[in-house]
């Protein structure tokens, strides 16, 4: 009888424990999605200082077809340059995975934008890529970006044709 009653325990102990990992996560998820939307409002606002806020003061982004930017200034830095050249409009970011370990996330999913010449004229581009990103949870309990990196799935434009 007390091992029945052992392994019943022990099973309601485990069940708990899970739901209570749950909830745990469910307040992370919640958490992490609103700085995934915040992200999205910062990039459709051309804001750089606001996009680089919400890394961590070490975070690293890591773009494509340029360098790594490491840390909030370079990567305010590298936004700021890109809106000079193309503005980002319409971003919709879509969290296809999401896994919490402690104080520490992965974020994985896809996106959509649109992105147009900043000084009008050229080509307005429709993209939509991937991107992994790597949250970690501050002293404040606010999850920031830790490091970053995303690419588009359309295909790299050929060469210009030789003159």
């Amino acid at each position: 009888m007390a091992i029945v009653t052992s392994a019943v325990l022990l099973a309601a102990g485990a069940a708990f424990a899970q739901q209570r990992g749950a909830e745990r996560n469910a307040g992370a998820d919640a958490a992490i999605a609103k700085t995934r939307a915040a992200y999205q409002t910062a990039s459709n606002a051309q804001d750089g200082a606001a996009l680089a806020r919400l890394y961590s003061s070490d975070g690293v982004e890591m773009p494509p077809n340029a360098p790594a930017q490491k840390g909030r200034a370079a990567i305010e830095a590298y936004h700021k340059q890109f809106a000079s050249q193309m503005m980002v409009h319409n971003l919709e970011i879509k969290a296809t995975d999401t896994r919490v370990l402690g104080d520490v996330a992965v974020d994985v999913g896809t996106y959509s934008q649109t992105l147009m010449p900043a000084k009008g004229g050229g080509k307005t581009i429709d993209d939509k890529g991937k991107y992994l990103v790597v949250l970690k949870k501050d002293a404040g309990g606010a999850w920031l970006i830790s490091h970053a990196i995303y690419n588009s799935d359309l295909p790299l434009p050929g060469p210009p044709p030789a003159k």
